[in-house]
């Protein structure tokens, strides 16, 4: 699975400098209010889309909480800085949906794009592109550290690609009056591969050197 492959290889390194935490995304739902720039210094995500371009299964409840906090003229999630991999494949016209929202919500709700989003396609890319931005996105988080929050974004939500459909979300993690949608046996093979390990997201936890100040 490729987002757990990711975090085992940075625990695997036990680096001070780099301490990560993994939560699936209903679960960062939960305790959400809790992920602010008190407590975490990188917001990491990982996720797909499915059917016509909707959050994966696990991950509408957090994508909810995004998308209200984009709404939030406060920015609670000024101080913090972002990432996203999205997984999906060009066969499907709602491509990189869920990923895009995500990066666009994160920085209109105050967080810093610290690298551009990465759009894995699965007609071309494999686990070896997946490495090379866990290993580009480790270094830029140690490089930039907590004062990175204080620059200008690296880029805009719309690179590499701006193309999106709306989505309207409940706080049951689904579109807003729809509930959740029954799948045809021809849209459930193709979203149980889509869902397989990549419907998390990970955060650092607070760097040590802050802790320690």
């Amino acid at each position: 699975m490729a987002m757990t492959d990711v975090v085992d290889a940075w625990k695997e390194e036990k680096s001070s400098d780099f301490e990560v935490e993994l939560l699936e995304g209903d679960k960062a739902a939960e305790k959400f209010e809790e992920i602010n720039s008190s407590n975490y210094d990188f917001l990491l995500i990982g996720t797909s889309s499915y059917g016509e371009g909707d959050a994966p299964s696990g991950f509408g409840k957090f994508l909810y909480e995004l998308q209200e906090a984009a709404k939030d003229t406060g920015k609670p999630l000024m101080g913090l800085q972002h990432a996203v991999l999205g997984f999906g494949s060009t066969s499907y016209e709602t491509f990189q949906n869920c990923p895009r929202l995500v990066d666009k919500y994160l920085g209109e709700a105050g967080s810093r794009r610290c690298l551009k989003r990465l759009e894995i396609d699965e007609m071309e890319h494999d686990m070896e592109d997946v490495k090379k931005w866990a290993v580009e996105i480790r270094k830029t988080c140690v490089s930039v550290g907590v004062e990175g929050s204080k620059q200008d974004c690296v880029c805009d939500w719309t690179e590499p690609e701006d193309l999106i459909l709306p989505k309207n979300m409940g706080s049951d993690g689904y579109e807003a009056g729809q509930g959740m949608p029954e799948f045809s046996a021809a849209k459930l093979v193709p979203i149980v591969i889509a869902i397989a390990g990549i419907s998390y997201y990970f955060y650092t936890n607070k760097m040590k050197a802050e802790q320690e100040s």
